[in-house]
């Protein structure tokens, strides 16, 4: 199987009407982005939705591997949520590759800025043959 890329995901798609369009940085060393999330992306009122920073730490994940041209799709993820994200507010999020295996790649990831870490993640990537 052979990962195509079509500029349509919905993190990093800049095709994707919908999509969050993410602009991620890619390195051996890792992968990183800023972003500010817009408010129609909360769920409570002024906070974003969990799904939307479960997707950004998982898409940095993915770009890590990617940056060792490992290419991945995400097999498990743990997230560990710290801190409520504010919507219009600007996040960082970085991630990398912490072992690479035969068939899987650990990584992990977290979204913060200069005072708080709003949430971390690690993950297992199936590498893609």
């Amino acid at each position: 199987m052979r990962l195509e890329r079509d500029h349509f995901c919905f993190a990093c798609g800049k095709e994707n009407p919908r999509g969050l369009k993410l602009d991620i940085e890619v390195d051996t060393e890792g992968a990183r982005f800023e972003y500010v999330v817009p408010a129609d992306l909360q769920g409570w009122q002024g906070f974003t939705h969990g799904g939307i920073i479960s997707t950004m730490l998982d898409e940095v994940m993915v770009w890590a591997a990617a940056g060792r041209e490992i290419e991945t799709v995400t097999a498990e993820m743990t997230v560990r949520f710290k801190n409520p994200l504010p919507t219009n507010h600007t996040v960082k999020v970085e991630g990398k590759v912490t072992e690479e295996r035969k068939r899987v790649v650990l990584a992990e990831a977290r979204a913060f800025d200069s005072n708080k870490v709003y949430a971390e993640a690690t993950g297992k990537l199936f590498r893609v043959p």
